[in-house]
This record gives structure tokens, C-alpha cells and sequence, in this order.
């Protein structure tokens, strides 16, 4: 097992913080110790991520949330100076140096705390950065959620299926986007994101109600499919009314006959 030294070092690895011995002595551990270099990939590609957010406009209620968010998560760690600075940007065109740099402040932190205790960081450290991460995730799905862009939205859509769980907040933006989102893609989209989640009953429940308020065969199809995997007979109502609904596609009843038949099954 690593032990929570080695652990304790990785956000100072990937910043480049480790002194030339430290990061000799890291990296040969490293290229012995598997669990270890999951753990390194797995944060390097969260900050590699926060990289991928196209660059746009937003409004002023994306704005403001943000602005909010960001403050809750960077409360008590950092002051900093309104000018100075061309990259410290409002709005999404500075969504990324805002999330990077709120993470290097907190991996700065642990670091610092490791040097000035002469030990590891804590496990209630670590635990914080992973919530850290958590939350710019959930951040940064919200914020492209909001997009007028689909191609955006559907980018917020994949930024949500990087959390491991949904908060109220980000549930109802993505049930939102299922059942009215303009463009088929990210309502698709959003289907998936939510089936990662089936565990949840509000999140089984939102499925089950969604299926009446769909109007494209493409949608329907998937969520009959998606309704049918998760076993839950409360959808053998919604299923059974479209499969009586001759006003509906003829492929749209078929899949629900059938999805019918395999949630009434023993």
C-alpha cells in the first residue's frame, strides 16, 4: 500500500515544487510502484482537463455563479489582486487560470505545510484536495451547461460525468438538458452522464419521469433502453402508455412493447 508520504507529494511533484533530490528519489519510486502512478496520472489528467474549456462569452448569470463558486472554494487560501495580472480574466475566458490556479494554491499549500511541519501532509490535506477537485468539476460542467454553444453544452455534459456524485445542483441542470435542451446530441448526451448515476432513486425517478416529455424518437428509443437496464418497474406505466400511443413513432411503440415485456417479466 503507499503510504500517505508518497501520496503527500504528488501535487508537489506535478508542480514542479520537489526539490531535484525529492524528485529523483519520487520518480524512482514511481517507475516501481503501480498504485502510485495511477494516482499521479489520475491528477495530471484532471489538470490537463481544466485545459480543454473553449474560450467564450458568458452571461452575466454565468458570471455571477461562478464568481460565487469560486470564492466558496478559495475562501481562506488565497488574496488575489484585482489588476496586475492580463490573465486573471471575468467570465468563462478565464475559467481555466481560475481553476488551475485555485488547485496549484491549494497543492502550494499542502507542500508548504509538509516543510514547515517536517512531516506528510494529512490525511484530512489530501481528503481536501479531492474535494477541490471535485468541485471545479461540477464548476466548470455548470458553467458550460448554461451555453447558448451546443458544442459547449455538450463539453459541460462530459465535465459532469467526471464527478462521483451529484449534488441537487448539478442534477437539475442535467435532468434540465435532458428534457429540453434544443439539440438531440446533448439531450443524448445528458442520458448517458445520468445513467452513471442510476444508483441514486432521484436520479432513476427524473429518468422515469422524463420519458413523457421527450418528442424525439432518438431520445425515447434510448431512454426505453436505458429505463429497461436499470430494472425499474415504476416505468411500466410511462412504457405502457406509449406503446398505446398510435400518435408516436412506429419504432418508438415497438421499443416500448418491448421494453414492457422485459421490466413485467417474472
Amino acid at each position: 500500500m503507499m503510504s500517505e508520504e508518497l501520496r503527500s507529494l504528488i501535487p508537489a511533484y506535478l508542480s514542479g515544487q520537489l526539490s531535484p533530490s525529492e524528485k529523483r528519489t519520487f520518480e524512482a519510486q514511481l517507475a516501481s510502484d503501480p498504485e502510485l502512478r495511477i494516482e499521479v496520472a489520475e491528477l495530471q489528467a484532471t489538470w490537463q482537463d481544466l485545459g480543454l474549456v473553449r474560450e467564450e462569452e458568458p452571461s452575466p448569470a454565468v458570471r455571477a455563479r461562478f464568481y460565487q463558486r469560486l470564492h466558496d472554494v478559495t475562501s481562506g487560501r488565497a488574496r488575489v489582486a484585482r489588476s496586475g495580472y492580463a490573465w486573471w480574466k471575468p467570465g468563462l475566458s478565464g475559467l481555466v487560470p481560475h481553476a488551475t490556479i485555485a488547485l496549484a494554491l491549494f497543492c502550494l499549500g499542502l507542500y508548504l505545510g509538509r516543510e514547515k511541519t517536517g512531516g506528510p501532509a494529512s490525511t484530512d490535506q489530501v481528503a481536501q484536495l479531492h474535494t477541490q477537485i471535485q468541485d471545479l468539476r461540477r464548476t466548470v460542467a455548470l458553467s458550460l451547461l448554461d451555453r447558448q454553444s451546443a458544442t459547449s453544452r455538450l463539453e459541460g455534459v462530459s465535465w459532469s460525468t467526471q464527478v462521483e456524485h451529484l449534488d441537487p445542483q448539478l442534477l437539475s441542470a442535467l435532468v434540465q438538458t435532458l428534457n429540453h435542451d434544443a439539440n438531440t446530441n446533448v439531450r443524448l448526451s445528458s442520458l448517458d452522464a445520468l445513467e452513471k448515476f442510476t444508483d441514486d432513486s432521484a436520479v432513476r425517478q427524473a429518468l422515469v419521469n422524463s420519458i413523457q416529455l421527450q418528442d424525439s424518437p432518438l431520445v425515447q428509443i434510448a431512454l426505453i433502453d436505458a429505463l429497461v437496464q436499470m430494472r425499474d418497474r415504476a416505468a411500466a406505466g410511462e412504457l405502457r402508455k406509449l406503446s398505446k400511443n398510435s400518435e408516436l413513432n412506429a419504432a418508438v411503440q415497438q421499443r416500448a412493447r418491448w421494453g414492457l415485456e422485459k421490466l413485467t417479466l417474472n
